[in-house]
Order: structure tokens, then sequence, then C-alpha cells
């Protein structure tokens, strides 16, 4: 299956992460963020829990359900499982195609903000996330060690996906991921694959499962009050047969990560429902959030990193420039 073993490996199949997409994270929560937390109903929680396993669950409420106790801190209702430690958040606008993602740790005093950044919305467009979707009848559920049928029926319906993970010194992360329906594919009875496509060019899952192959993901159905979230373990393969397996609009993935799961989960979730998410209604004004180009030249001059390229990049950022160039990515750059 050509496995990806070590980080050469891997930037030589994917590249490098590219040092200008890094400048768009900051240290803290801005206005920026504080505007997308106000009008959030969900948010995917990736933790630990007192097993041990990497798990991720999908939170839910009214808006602004997630406040801001501080620029470096939000208050969060934690799963009753969740460990003290690396924690990450993928924060959902509904109706909008970018996320802002969160990481840092959770522990007593709610979550600590570690790095904040707005996610493009490739994922979200290549999904459909946000369509209008006839609310679904299904009711069954499972929990079992392996993919059982009503949890593969589910997963091949599902168009978007989350997937949580940490690197060996326990820095969280999750990311989202966006296909037609179909493409989150079942490979045997506890092995399922999902195509790494383009995104933020900042490959963090992939270089956190060379370092530790712990992962949870977290599948979702438009118009289903249901989600499956599978625990196991994580490669990244390079495959060409399984790689084209999984091409769309002619242009395979450069590489795939195989998931050999443990824990099969189907059932239904309390966030869904108390985001009422798939209640188009409900969802966001996009004319009242800031426009994405503006969030990340903003984020891009208010980031410290140090060196002459990062501030020649902190004095270049244009508002403009950004947004153009974002449009242009979002059209040619989806596959």
């Amino acid at each position: 299956m050509n496995p990806v073993g070590s980080v050469p490996e891997l930037e030589k199949a994917v590249g490098k992460p590219v040092a200008a997409m890094m400048l768009k994270t900051i240290d803290h929560l801005d206005e920026h963020c504080r505007t997308i937390l106000a009008v959030s109903t969900a948010a995917v929680l990736g933790y630990v829990d007192h097993d041990g396993v990497q798990r991720t669950r999908l939170l839910g409420g009214a808006p602004g359900f997630l406040s801001e106790a501080s620029p470096t801190g939000l208050e969060i209702a934690l799963p009753d499982d969740a460990a003290p430690g690396g924690a990450s958040l993928l924060i959902l606008v509904p109706g909008w195609r970018e996320t802002l993602r969160v990481n840092g740790t959770v522990g007593a005093g709610g979550f600590a903000v570690l790095e904040a950044y707005l996610h493009c919305g490739k994922a979200v467009i290549r999904s459909g996330l946000w369509q209008p979707a006839p609310p679904s009848a299904a009711t069954a559920e499972a929990d079992a060690a392996t993919i059982g049928p009503d949890a593969a029926a589910f997963l091949a319906a599902a168009p978007f996906a989350v997937i949580s993970s940490r690197d060996e010194d326990g820095r969280a992360d999750s990311s989202p991921r966006g296909d037609p329906a179909g493409d989150l594919r079942v490979l045997g009875p506890t092995t399922v694959a999902i195509a790494d496509r383009p995104g933020n060019k900042r490959t963090d899952t992939l270089h956190n499962i060379v370092s530790n192959p712990e992962v949870a993901l977290l599948a979702l159905v438009p118009g289903d009050g249901r989600a499956v979230e599978l625990t196991g373990t994580a490669t990244i393969s390079t495959d060409p047969a399984l790689r084209e397996q999984l091409a769309e609009r002619g242009k395979a993935p450069k590489a795939v990560i195989v998931v050999e799961v443990s824990r099969a989960r189907l059932a239904r979730s309390e966030g869904i429902a108390a985001a009422a998410l798939w209640d188009l209604g409900r969802h966001a004004d996009t004319a009242e959030l800031p426009r994405p180009s503006a969030v990340w030249t903003d984020h891009v001059k208010r980031n410290t990193t140090g060196g002459v390229g990062a501030r020649v990049l902190r004095a270049v950022a244009n508002e403009r420039v950004m947004r153009a160039g974002v449009d242009l990515d979002y059209r040619q750059n989806l596959y």
C-alpha cells in the first residue's frame, strides 16, 4: 500500500508546508474570531479521553454557545470523558464555507488557546455541506469493533468528515475533509480510506500521523441527526491504484489517509440537535461575517513569526490581492 513512514517521504509526496500559509496563524482570539464565535452554532472537538484514546465529538448550541473567556481562553462544556491535555476545535458557521480552527489544551479552566486560524472553504464547497437536504428517517445505531452495515451505509452517504489527530508532543489538530458522497471509502470491515485533497497547504494532519498514528474521525450526512465516530490508527498511502480509486474530476489525490478502525460508533448526535444544524432557516447571514480575505490579511499582519521573510510578507499583505488569489484558488484548485 506504499505507506509513508517519515517526514521526508511525506514531503516528497505532498510537498512541504507553505511558509506563507503558516503566517495566517495567530496565538489568540481577535475580533474576527469573536465575530465568528458569536454566530457559530456547532464545533467539532478533538480530545483524548480518560483511557488515552483520541476522540472527536460534535458540540452544538445557540449562536455564541462557545464564549470567549479571555483572548487566550474559551468557555466550553467538555464531554465527561475528556482528559486534560491537547485538544482542538473546528468551529462551524452553518451556511458559511470557511471554518475557524482553534488548537490548544483543555483542563479545569476550560479551553486554553495556543493558535487560531481561518481554514479555507474547499472542504465545505466539495461536500455541499450546507446545501438543502431532506430530513433522514434513519434511526439505526451501532457501537462495535468493526464497521457494520449501518455504519458502512452512513459512511457511503457522508460527504463531510473531520479528522482529529495530535503529534508526538500531544499538540492537537482537527481538520475538515469534504468530497462527493461515496469518496469516504470503506475498504473492509475495519478499514476506511480518505483522499487528501487540496486545502490550506499546512498538512498538519499528515505530519501528525507520521509521528503519532492515533486518530478519530467524525462523519456527517446533511439532513441526518446522527454521526459516525471512528477511532483507530492511520497511515498515509501513496499507492497509485488506491489514489486512482479516489480520483475526482480526473485528478487523483497525492496521498490517501487509511484508517484502521478499532471502534465504530453510529449514534444520534446531541450536538446536531442542539445546533439545529440542518435547518436552513437558522443558518448564518454570511453578509454579517468578515470577508475571509480580510481575516487572512489581518492575521498575517498580526502573526509574530520572526525572520526577514515573515517581515516582508507582513509588510506586503494586501486584502484586495488576497481576495483575488483566494477566488482563483477556489475555482481552479478544488481537486
